[in-house]
């Protein structure tokens, strides 16, 4: 397969190559290829970029069957992701490497590279599962609560540091919240709600930080809110600390306002905070403290969010739409370049998780590709959206995955 006339992003900004794939693998990038001998895609005008790697996905409703399997196979491809982590917090319970193997088998035959998580403990009796085990049959990283009781993330740590896999830490301690509901704010007190308090979050930081130093191990602070937790997590980047940061791009481009007249849709854990607050996330990733992005991928049946605020479940489906969001509303209106855009949605996630061979368009790297048209652009008109009214800008026209031509539309 040959993809000719694409624009690929460089240090000297956006040029015209040709990409030659064979076997899966990208063996040229040049101008002008011959293609005489090759299936040919005319990129004009498309940008391509390496495929992205979304650490933060969940199944539909958290709950593990094929048809869930299936369904966020596709949406990923939608939104130009080729491989992506699924959060272990899901029913029944990946407390086996019995089950583990099922669900790999199950997963191994989606269309892209799904990778799963394997969880620390089990759910009520703070007991460890037997990770060594869980990750020597494919587990790709371990996925931690910070509240949990702090042997267990220690040894969690432990753990991560002697198999060389990375420990996921969801970053939040529920005592410090009265069963909170949005973000603590001017916008709860007007609704009357409970809110999230921003100490249950960079409180839990502080911690998981110390402790990743201390330890050594390659920790990634999931799904961050607040830029105090970005200013601790820099701090001990500093002492040379493994610690990767990770912020959803609706933080980025949504704050709490969005929960006005108790719209479910915008119900988030974490919770969408006040724009003061999303504008110091915004300066920070300007700043380069944030590693990774995510799309937070938690998407909840209609049954689950047309319900009272109260009784609403959190979580947002957004991933068919990841690179178009993170284009409008991170590339389009200046915040950041292309190059960083790839740096933290393929570089740094390919980095976490040891895959060598991903995240990069050159020789030697696998072909796991997006063409991306920057030109179109429509206005989102499903009400159960949190983006509902906002016009998006670009689509993802093709995705490339092992060489294989996976999404044409």
């Amino acid at each position: 397969m040959l993809i000719k006339n694409a624009l690929v992003s460089t240090t000297q900004g956006l040029v015209s190559q040709d990409v030659l794939i064979e076997e899966g693998k990208i063996v040229a990038v040049a101008q002008k290829l011959d293609a005489s001998t090759h299936e040919v895609i005319d990129a004009s005008g498309l940008y391509l970029l390496p495929g992205l790697i979304d650490l933060n996905v969940r199944f539909s409703n958290s709950t593990l069957n094929q048809e869930h399997i299936d369904k966020l196979a596709s949406s990923c491809l939608k939104g130009g992701v080729t491989t992506a982590v699924v959060m272990s917090d899901f029913s029944p319970r990946l407390e086996s490497a019995t089950l583990l193997e099922l669900v790999k088998f199950k997963i191994d035959q989606a269309k892209i590279d799904l990778k799963m998580s394997a969880p620390l403990a089990d759910e009520k009796e703070d007991q460890l599962h037997n990770i060594a085990t869980l990750l020597n049959n494919g587990a790709a990283a371990i996925l931690a609560d910070s509240h949990r009781n702090a042997n267990l993330l220690r040894r969690g740590m432990q753990y991560a540091t002697m198999k060389k896999r990375p420990l996921f830490v969801q970053c939040y301690e529920p005592n410090l919240d009265d069963n909170g509901l949005m973000n603590d704010g001017a916008i709860a007190s007007k609704l009357g709600l409970s809110g999230i308090s921003k100490i249950s979050e960079t409180a839990e930081v502080a911690k998981v930080a110390e402790m990743a130093h201390f330890y050594g191990a390659t920790v990634v602070l999931k799904s961050l809110s607040t830029k105090r937790s970005l200013e601790i997590a820099k701090a001990h980047k500093a002492l040379k600390s493994d610690l990767y940061t990770e912020v959803s791009i609706h933080h980025f481009s949504k704050n709490d306002s969005s929960c006005d007249g108790f719209n479910t849709y915008a119900k988030l854990m974490p919770p969408l905070r006040e724009e003061e607050e999303r504008q110091a996330l915004v300066s920070a990733l300007k700043e380069g403290a944030v590693d990774i992005l995510t799309s937070a991928h938690s998407p909840k049946s209609i049954l689950y969010k047309d319900v009272a605020f109260e009784d609403a479940a959190f979580g947002i489906g957004s991933i068919e739409e990841f690179l178009t969001l993170a284009y409008t509303f991170l590339v389009k209106n200046d915040v950041i370049g292309l190059n960083e855009l790839i740096r933290i949605c393929c570089y740094n996630p390919a980095k976490v998780l040891g895959l060598s061979q991903k995240g990069v368009i050159a020789v030697g790297y696998d072909a796991d590709l997006v063409l991306f048209d920057p030109k179109e652009s429509y206005e989102v008109t499903n009400k159960h959206s949190l983006y509902c009214g906002n016009t998006l800008h670009g689509k993802v026209k093709k995705v490339v995955v092992g060489g294989a031509l996976l999404l044409n539309q």
